[in-house]
């Protein structure tokens, strides 16, 4: 015959095979397959090959090996190199002399692969498992972790960026005259130019990452922008141009702080509202008086904050309007606003933080105390011409806020109330509460202090609060200094005393004698707006037991050596308070010393002064 049909090939084989037994039709499938060139999709053919193979439960052991093998083979051949080495231990578990297997197993890596090879192990643990270990960590011990040839590197790499902090300095700013540039010498160090340079070289190298690495920039979750106030001359095109590129890339962004002037915030959220609509947090914070803000238009928040300077609340008050139903959290701080009681559903929120104006017939405490069932967070602060004594006394046995765990009150210069029931009634709203944050911080004015009733019997109420971990508290000139900090919490770690300088008198060492005597021995934190003496007396005649010791602007940590005697302090630089303070808060177990921010961004003390600096 001169014409062949190949298919008449494939029937004889057909035929042939159907009288073998299933042991020799294995055997004739394996030398098949070993005679089987690897391409291709030739790895799906092997698999299906091998586990038909493997099903005949009456094949010799040296068969179970060889089939494992070569299934081992087609893995490698398509770097799924952990199933190979599966495949081949479990050849060997068949058939402990099989030389293939062995030379197979024991192949030399490349040094790199050597370091990132897991060590053999019974029991190892998912990747879940290991981001939920890595989540209690600092973020000083997660950039440890990223050196580490282990799981933890990938886990603690993606924690650590999931959050980013991109600050714009001054020279990113480019002005339209060469000549209007700015820089004064004078004023500023070199070590601040340093500072900002450095941080400019890391926020332009962040961005490019996120522009050309898709894996990287899914993996930012939160994103906080901090531009400078944009002077004359100067030109915001520049930054919108590397965000109008950056954002659009960030397709898990959840929460968005931008701080910075008007003209540089419009053009920012017109392109975070095109690119991230399912934003759920967004925090402002604007850094002059008039706001002039384009219309906005995120309809699935739940976590606001708005910060400025007067400015019209009309717009901000329209689009908490239309949050209404979404919103569980909401910061607004203006000296000149009223809360927009009617913009919000109350009986929904779970953290109320507000920092305006109360006039004299504001019912704003009556309403957020009979309403906020769900709040856990409550910041009250402002100017006060109204009485909230009232208010606060009116919901006694009602059992108001039960599960408030932060409470803050602030009373601003400027206030005229006379109230001398007002700090009363409110140390019978916090008496007996498991409050964890307490702050009540009034003007260095002992007439107004005298009106609102604030005086020594307030600090009655502090040993009441059994739970307390902070605490930030003016110091009442009547209040004996040698039973102080007796009242003080014993569970208290973080401590802040406000107008404290005011009662030292010449004998400031007496002063810090008397204070350490009754200072809580699990005190981590102390800080003082200003104080005669200089640190060193302070930790020595003081508080020897603390990490962190702040005065006004300055920082120190306190080192020890492993027997825990001091050897020295450490001045904080600008650069720490400024870019790092939240991540050394927590190295030294100073996090108690953070306003726990509804968003992550409002903290109060040292990083609210920190953006000053």
């Amino acid at each position: 015959m001169d014409l062949f049909n190949p298919l008449i090939l494939d029937a004889s084989i057909c035929d042939v095979v159907r009288c073998l037994s299933n042991e020799s039709k294995v055997e004739l499938l394996l030398y098949a397959l070993r005679n089987f060139e690897l391409k291709g999709s030739s790895r799906t053919i092997v698999d299906n090959a091998v586990q038909s193979c493997l099903q005949v439960t009456t094949l010799s052991a040296q068969s179970v090996a060889l089939a494992l093998v070569l299934r081992a083979k087609s893995r490698l051949a398509a770097g799924s190199k952990l199933a190979a080495q599966a495949d081949l231990r479990a050849a060997l578990e068949a058939d402990p002399d099989h030389i293939e297997a062995q030379t197979l197993l024991n192949m030399d890596p490349a040094p790199e692969e050597r370091l990132l090879r897991l060590p053999r192990c019974g029991v190892r643990f998912s990747t879940e498992i290991w981001r939920e270990v890595a989540r209690f960590l600092s973020r000083r011990d997660l950039k440890v972790l990223l050196f580490v040839p282990h799981t933890l590197s990938r886990v603690a790499s993606q924690l650590l960026f999931s959050e980013l902090d991109l600050f714009f300095t001054a020279n990113m700013c480019p002005a339209k005259d060469a000549h209007q540039r700015v820089y004064s010498h004078e004023a500023e160090s070199l070590q601040r130019h340093e500072d900002d340079a450095r941080q400019a070289q890391r926020t332009a190298d962040i961005l490019s990452r996120i522009i050309t690495d898709p894996t990287f920039a899914v993996v930012v979750k939160t994103l906080r922008l901090f531009l400078p106030r944009i002077a004359l001359g100067q030109s915001v095109a520049f930054q919108t141009g590397m965000l109008a590129n950056a954002l659009p890339k960030l397709h898990s962004l959840r929460t968005c702080h931008i701080s910075s002037d008007c003209e540089a915030m419009v053009p920012i959220l017109e392109i975070l509202q095109r690119a991230n609509p399912r934003l759920r947090s967004l925090s402002l914070a604007c850094l002059e008086k008039h706001n002039h803000l384009a219309p906005l238009e995120f309809q699935y928040l739940q976590q606001f904050s708005y910060a400025g300077r007067d400015g019209n609340p009309e717009q901000i008050v329209n689009f908490l309007h239309q949050q209404r139903s979404t919103l569980r959290t909401i910061h607004i701080d203006n000296p000149s606003w009223l809360f927009p009681f009617e913009a919000l559903s109350i009986r929904n929120l779970t953290r109320i933080e507000f920092n305006g104006y109360f006039p004299v017939d504001s019912q704003t405490v009556a309403d957020i105390l009979s309403q906020g069932r769900q709040l856990d967070t409550l910041s009250l602060g402002g100017v006060l011409k109204c009485s909230p004594s009232a208010q606060f006394r009116g919901m006694k046995g009602k059992n108001p806020l039960p599960f408030l765990r932060h409470f803050s009150f602030n009373v601003h210069p400027g206030s005229t109330c006379v109230d001398k029931d007002l700090f009363p009634a409110i140390a019978d709203f916090l008496r007996d509460r498991k409050l964890l944050t307490l702050h009540l911080v009034l003007p260095d004015n002992v007439v107004v202090q005298r009106n609102i009733g604030f005086d020594a019997s307030l600090w009655g109420v502090l040993p009441t609060l059994s739970s307390l971990r902070s605490l930030l508290i003016t110091y009442p000139r009547d209040l004996a200094t040698s039973l102080a900090m007796w009242l003080v919490p014993r569970t208290v770690t973080a401590l802040t005393l406000k107008g404290a300088h005011a009662v030292v008198g010449r004998d400031a060492t007496s002063l810090l004698n008397q204070f350490r005597s009754g200072t809580p021995p699990t005190l981590r934190y102390i800080s003082f707006d200003e104080f005669p003496l200089n640190a060193v007396h302070v930790i020595e005649h003081g508080f020897p037991m603390v990490q962190l010791l702040r005065i006004g602007w300055n920082c120190w940590s306190v080192c020890r050596r492993e027997d825990g005697c001091i050897v020295g302090l450490e001045p904080w630089q600008r650069s720490r308070v400024r870019y790092h303070a939240q991540e050394w808060l927590e190295w030294l177990g100073c996090e108690d010393a953070i306003w726990p921010g509804n968003t992550g961004f409002e903290t109060s003390g040292l990083l609210r002064d920190a953006e000053c600096v």
